[in-house]
């Protein structure tokens, strides 16, 4: 049952034909499978958007994209069984189903001819997978067949009901009715798979933290959340909980619904990779106490929306390299230091105490900007205690250490 790929921009697919609603006029139906790489070379996706206002489809979320492909690298058990939809041109298919009447169902071949750049093909829905699987194998992985429900012709207002109701059908599953089901499964091995493969979890036993099961089985925080069964974790799973709330109210005005925890983990990866050194425990680092990712994670995202209201036309922060470039000139005028230096005011896990973090990291960054000293002014540093990375800062220290000795004599 598998395709193959004609020198002559043909690709041909052993398929079913078939009309659901025989002999009422609606379209026909081709149901078959094909290399992902191969779809995207045959169907395109039109997309909906100012200059196009006839496409069905939302704007490709380049997360949503390498999330499949790493769902693909992840276990080679993952599959996709459900289905992609593409509205293909009748003018360029050509059904070979050899002794079987018009309207009637049969088996046979399809055959797709591409002919120029124009691709004959559109999806409907799936553009996500198709191009995850795509990218999986066009990094090395092994070609993924996605199955493929396809219906000949069909006009712009036929593509656009298709979408309509494919995208407003579905039912989330009752999480009482999945564990009223008797499945013979055991339940911690199916959630831990779909917390690593899909970051997902399916809450099948009685937990609230859904989204903290899923970080802490993901990177850049697997392992690390401080649960009472994992004796290495040390960050307080409130801590991720309540930067991943602040990512979520800012959702709407970045254009990031529905992938809020994407976008944070994102975020979150980006820092890890630009601050390795100081990806430890306190008292090593503050980088990972709770007021630190609280109020790192706001920073960003505030500039983030800043960003996006400062540009005429909407930025796509689902696009891994617009994320990672924000997130990597954030981070980069935060100093190393500025984490492992000690901070004078200790009682910051309160609402007062995260404001004072937030403004010492709004500080900090001007000062960057401006290439004043990056301590200059920061409330919550004394530079007469920091290591002698200057002559400014050695001569304060200096300084501070003469009054000290005076007063004690004193």
């Amino acid at each position: 049952m598998s395709g193959t790929k004609k020198a002559n921009r043909t690709f041909s697919y052993q398929a079913l034909s078939y009309s659901q609603r025989s002999p009422h006029p609606s379209p026909s139906f081709v149901l078959f499978h094909a290399p992902a790489t191969d779809i995207v070379k045959w169907a395109d996706v039109d997309r909906l958007r100012p200059d196009n206002t006839r496409g069905a489809q939302r704007p490709l979320r380049e997360l949503k994209v390498s999330k499949i492909a790493r769902f693909f690298a992840k276990d080679s058990r993952n599959t996709i069984p459900t289905a992609i939809v593409i509205a293909l041109d009748k003018k360029a298919v050509t059904l070979d189903m050899k002794g079987v009447q018009r309207g009637q169902s049969g088996q046979g071949t399809v055959t797709i001819t591409m002919s120029g750049q124009e691709k004959p093909g559109l999806i409907i829905d799936g553009q996500h997978r198709v191009f995850g699987a795509s990218k999986y194998s066009e990094t090395g992985g092994p070609p993924v067949n996605l199955n493929v429900v396809a219906f000949l012709g069909g006009d712009d207002s036929e593509r656009a009901f298709q979408f309509v109701v494919i995208n407003n059908s579905t039912t989330r599953v009752n999480k009482d009715h999945v564990k009223a089901l008797n499945l013979s499964f055991d339940r911690e091995r199916l959630n831990n798979r779909l917390v690593a493969s899909a970051g997902l979890a399916l809450a099948l036993d009685e937990t609230k933290y859904d989204d903290l099961q899923t970080i802490d089985g993901t990177e850049p925080f697997k392992g690390l959340l401080q649960w009472p069964t994992n004796a290495s974790g040390f960050i307080p799973p409130n801590a991720v909980e309540s930067a991943l709330a602040e990512t979520r109210e800012r959702a709407a005005l970045l254009g990031i619904e529905d992938l809020e925890r994407d976008v944070f983990l994102a975020i979150w990866i980006q820092i890890r990779i630009l601050r390795r050194a100081v990806w430890q425990p306190f008292p090593k680092s503050r980088l990972l106490l709770k007021v630190s990712i609280w109020a790192l994670t706001v920073y960003i995202l505030d500039t983030m929306v800043a960003t996006q209201r400062s540009e005429d036309s909407p930025v796509d922060f689902t696009r891994e390299d617009t994320l990672n470039g924000l997130v990597g000139r954030v981070v980069s005028r935060i100093p190393e230091e500025f984490w492992t230096t000690n901070w004078i005011s200790k009682e910051l896990d309160t609402a007062s105490g995260r404001q004072i973090l937030l403004e010492a990291i709004k500080v900090v960054d001007s000062n960057v900007r401006f290439s004043r000293p990056w301590y200059d002014k920061v409330s919550l540093v004394d530079p007469g205690l920091l290591t002698e990375s200057s002559g400014k800062v050695s001569k304060q220290r200096t300084s501070r250490e003469g009054k000290r000795d005076r007063r004690t004599k004193e």
